[in-house]
């Protein structure tokens, strides 16, 4: 991959990654623009490192609250110095109890990673997608929060991120649409599944480095520019996604992105009949 390309497929791989759209999807379809048969697992897992910091730049703030709480929870009640943050702890809960779907569904990764070339799949599973989006539109909206989500429904947000190891479904948009469905707020749904994302991130950095020993690959200087390249226009376009989501949440919700599925799985088809 030459350095402009790079750094298209990392600016996208970030975007898509942080947005309900499958992000798969799109650089099976910038690879199919490029020439390039299959990605490369170093490419991927620097891409990946990238959009994991950008995600705990954009979380950190809920992070460190959370470990706060953690830790003062630790604490005699009569030894605390102020109270503890009920809220923040039973985030930490739902998130504990949204992470249990998602690390099953890594198990089933190497299986269904081998689909994200296949392009007609890949439509099929986008048009997926934008179902799943579009369902929540035929609810009413709802402000609960953890304190009034149940631990039911924190499994059905988990499901809903761990759908995402098939190729072409969107763990961003899938365990939103899933909470929207469940009457969340969409703010506190959003910070919650970027939260349950970073652990998704982390199990493919290590599916990442385990494809890179098993190839015992080498890299050269120019490669690794290149590497360079991308994982930094990965972390700008994931930095830029989370923002643009954030304001979304806040003003009009996620709708068009139920167009832009349907329309990324119509560009996925015209590409696999290309051949």
């Amino acid at each position: 991959m030459k350095w402009f390309q790079s750094l298209i497929y990392g600016l996208f791989s970030g975007l898509s990654d942080v947005m309900p759209v499958s992000s798969q999807a799109h650089k099976a379809m910038l690879l199919k623009l490029f020439g390039i048969h299959s990605e490369d697992p170093v490419l991927r897992l620097f891409i990946h490192m990238a959009i994991l910091a950008a995600l705990y730049y954009c979380c950190s703030n809920q992070i460190l609250r959370m470990v706060r709480q953690l830790k003062l929870s630790g604490v005699p009640k009569k030894k605390r110095k102020r109270p503890l943050d009920i809220r923040t702890l039973m985030e930490f809960r739902m998130l504990r109890t949204m992470i249990i779907p998602v690390l099953l569904a890594c198990l089933l990764y190497n299986r269904t990673s081998q689909w994200s070339t296949r392009l007609g799949l890949l439509a099929v599973f986008q048009l997926l997608n934008s179902v799943i989006l579009f369902l929540p539109s035929l609810m009413p909206t709802g402000n609960k929060d953890a304190r009034s989500m149940s631990a039911f429904e924190s499994v059905l947000m988990g499901i809903g991120g761990a759908a995402s190891v098939v190729p072409g479904i969107s763990p961003v948009g899938a365990a939103t649409a899933v909470a929207s469905m469940c009457g969340a707020e969409r703010t506190f749904a959003l910070n919650l599944t970027y939260l349950m994302h970073m652990v998704l991130t982390i199990c493919l950095i290590g599916f990442d480095f385990a494809a890179i020993f098993a190839a015992g690959l080498s890299i050269t200087f120019q490669m690794f520019i290149g590497y360079i390249l991308a994982a930094a226009t990965a972390f700008g376009g994931a930095y830029l996604g989370i923002r643009i989501m954030r304001l979304l949440a806040v003003n009009i919700g996620y709708g068009l992105f139920v167009f832009y599925s349907f329309g990324a799985a119509l560009l996925s088809f015209m590409l696999y009949l290309m051949v």
